[in-house]
């Protein structure tokens, strides 16, 4: 096959690999933006302070007592709503933004 009549074919191999690529807002296998693409009993695990990051399904906690009490060390999620330690804001679907509360909203 001459050289100039490959060159169809090879644009045409590289627009049907394109079609194959996942788009580029779509997470990879086994990972998350959010919790709608997890599982029912999961969230959207992010590192601390990758709230936009992207994140891994895990299982939300089933309970964050040890010894039948919570032990307190506040947090503020990466919904902008502050919980009183890391395993309830996961049990509520939340990955961490940081420690303490969080701040105010504007009025």
């Amino acid at each position: 096959m001459p050289r100039h009549a490959r060159i169809p074919l090879l644009l045409g191999s590289l627009f049907l690999a394109a079609l194959s690529l996942p788009a580029a807002d779509a997470p990879a296998a086994g990972t998350c933006k959010t919790n709608e693409q997890c599982g029912a009993n999961e969230f959207c695990a992010k590192l601390f302070d990758s709230c936009g990051e992207t994140g891994r399904c895990e299982p939300r906690p089933q309970d964050c007592t040890e010894r039948g009490q919570i032990h307190v060390k506040v947090v503020c999620g990466c919904d902008g709503k502050t919980y009183d330690n890391f395993c309830l804001a996961a049990m509520a679907g939340a990955s961490v933004k940081s420690e303490g509360q969080c701040p105010a909203p504007a009025h």
